[in-house]
């Protein structure tokens, strides 16, 4: 238990739900570039996913970004060279090229989106729907935890005479989080 001041209630919840809000964008992200979350085949998709203040532009194309130019090129050698047409690369790497560095406003809109020029396509097997109708929220829930936190004061004044309606704060009142 932490005694402190009622003035300092909003600021510890403000930095309390900032430090909360900046780990869950970093524990999404991380969590998307999984296979498990992620399709992957060379591996671009799941290492391509990027966090920002603005909406994410897929621009991004495999042929320009390494290892994954020379994954693709040798599946594809592979699929053709083969009469039976399973080309799934053996060796697929996920490497997250857009970490997340950057603390994040939680006041502000945040976008956790995919720079794969092809991502469109890409989200069409359904595993990001998944994660975002399944474990997303569960997730939220996890991280987001001290919201709930019980504080306690003591000596607080209320006047509720008809000429003040307001509750009238003193600003040595205590709180003690629980």
């Amino acid at each position: 238990m932490v005694a402190r001041t009622l003035r300092d209630l909003p600021k510890d919840l403000d930095k309390q739900i900032s430090r909360d809000f900046n780990a869950l964008i970093k524990k999404v992200h991380r969590t998307l570039s999984t296979k498990k979350h992620s399709p992957v085949y060379t591996g671009f998709f799941a290492s391509s996913w990027q966090a920002q203040g603005s909406p994410v532009k897929a621009t991004d194309f495999i042929q320009q970004n390494q290892p994954w130019a020379g994954i693709k090129r040798e599946a594809t050698r592979m699929f053709l060279a083969s009469s039976v047409k399973e080309n799934r690369p053996k060796n697929p790497v996920i490497q997250p090229r857009y970490p997340v560095k950057r603390a994040f406003n939680y006041k502000r809109a945040v976008y956790i989106g995919n720079k794969a020029e092809y991502s469109i396509y890409a989200l069409e097997g359904g595993k990001l729907q998944m994660f975002i109708q399944g474990s997303l929220g569960k997730m939220i829930s996890q991280t987001m935890t001290d919201k709930g936190k019980l504080f306690l004061g003591g000596s607080t004044t209320f006047n509720n005479s008809p000429t003040s309606t307001r509750t009238q704060r003193n600003p040595s009142i205590k709180y003690t989080e629980f």
